[in-house]
């Protein structure tokens, strides 16, 4: 999974959240007061805080990813570049 394919669903399962919570927030409203327990209330708060932790630890990992990638990205072009320069002085020392 690439990072933007990542961070798009991170994003997706924010948006989905909040609606969540949007609609839970209209019911409590729209119902009146007492229509909807404490008790609820607090298992939605719950599952919210849950679902964004969630999230902070799927966009550290992808974070974290991203680092060894570029790290990685690094080692292999310093690599390359030297292969390039030794295969550079192997084809001046050949004559012809």
């Amino acid at each position: 999974m690439t990072q933007a394919e990542a961070l798009q669903q991170a994003t997706k399962r924010l948006d989905v959240a909040v609606d969540e919570l949007e609609n839970f927030v209209r019911q409590v409203f729209a119902a009146g007061e007492g229509a909807v327990s404490l008790a609820e209330m607090q298992e939605q708060l719950r599952y919210l805080a849950d679902e964004r932790d969630q999230l902070l630890q799927d966009l550290d990992a992808e974070r974290e990813r991203v680092r060894r990638l570029r790290a990685a990205n690094e080692d292999v072009s310093g690599r390359l570049e030297a292969v390039m320069g030794t295969i550079k002085d192997m084809m001046q020392a050949v004559p012809g």
